[in-house]
């Protein structure tokens, strides 16, 4: 079941937060120093800044009550904001490259300034402590801040390098290095889309996932069988359609009683939203032909 912790939230506010701190480090930086490393970096500070409120704002979508108009939740908020940050992220890349692009051709000379590496290095360390904070989640939205902050903690460290390069002569590195940074942030955001986008798109989770929670539903006490009909992403939570069989002696309304203890137990795991249980008891003819109970049907969706 969907956690309903304000941790997630807490951890995009804060990423927003010291993303907007960032900036305007880095832009002062940029408007006094005339660096391309620390205007590659604001614009990427940016761009965080815009997507993490984006993301905190979808957490406290997702994180509402089923109603008349959304019966199964509000879960898609989660992955259609992480594809939002995603285009968003490449949006980014792109104006980087371009502004490198420009300061080469103009053959600008940047004024080597020790304000540079050490803003670069404060960046550094506050995204290396959200990278932290989030490697755990499952959450999209919490992953996309991951691999943000993952990316952002490597090209400051490429900044501060590019920094002392230039100090030993090669100043054009300043700009030359914005290319690659530029490079490393489109790929990211090529990345994360490609995670979201089966989210979206109502994926079935892996096979391996699909005969864990099998397993699960046949390990409640009652249950002789359990097998997936159904299993679907609906935004970053999977819903279940799954039929289990009891005793032949069991009624149905037992037999009922017995679907609402799988359905409990199956949404305390973190990554379900929806179940459907059918129950029913296991019909005479196939408790005695000796087939073996735990056999089950191929997973939904193989």
């Amino acid at each position: 079941m969907p956690t309903s912790s304000t941790a997630p939230k807490r951890v995009a506010l804060a990423a927003a937060g010291s993303s907007l701190i960032l900036v305007v480090a880095l832009g002062v930086a940029y408007a006094l120093y005339d660096s391309q490393l620390a205007l590659s970096q604001a614009a990427d500070s940016f761009g965080d800044t815009l997507t993490q409120i984006v993301l905190a704002v979808s957490l406290f979508i997702a994180a509402r009550p089923p109603d008349a108009d959304h019966q199964f939740g509000h879960q898609r908020a989660e992955p259609i904001a992480a594809l939002v940050a995603a285009v968003m992220i490449g949006v980014v890349s792109v104006e980087v490259a371009r502004e490198a692009v420009e300061a080469l051709l103009s053959e600008h000379e940047p004024s080597l300034h020790w304000y540079l590496p050490v803003v670069f290095g404060a960046k550094a360390l506050v995204k290396l402590v959200l990278m932290v904070i989030s490697r755990s989640s499952e959450s999209s939205v919490i992953r996309a801040i991951y691999v943000d902050s993952r990316n952002d903690v490597a090209l400051s460290v490429l900044a501060i390098g590019g920094f002392f390069a230039a100090r030993q002569g090669w100043r054009s590195l300043d700009a030359w290095l914005a290319l690659p940074i530029a490079a490393w942030i489109g790929g990211s955001a090529i990345a994360l889309a490609r995670e979201t986008l089966p989210l979206l798109m109502g994926e079935a989770p892996p096979v391996e996932r699909q005969r864990e929670l099998e397993a699960i539903a046949k390990a409640v006490p009652g249950v002789l069988r359990a097998a997936l009909l159904r299993a679907q992403h609906v935004g970053a939570d999977l819903d279940l359609d799954l039929r289990i069989e009891a005793e032949p002696a069991t009624t149905l309304e037992d037999a009922r009683r017995l679907g609402s203890r799988v359905e409990e137990r199956l949404l305390e795991e973190d990554d379900v939203g929806h179940v459907m249980v059918h129950a029913a008891p296991l019909s005479e003819e196939v408790a005695s032909s000796g087939e073996p109970v735990d056999s089950a049907a191929a997973p939904a969706n193989e």
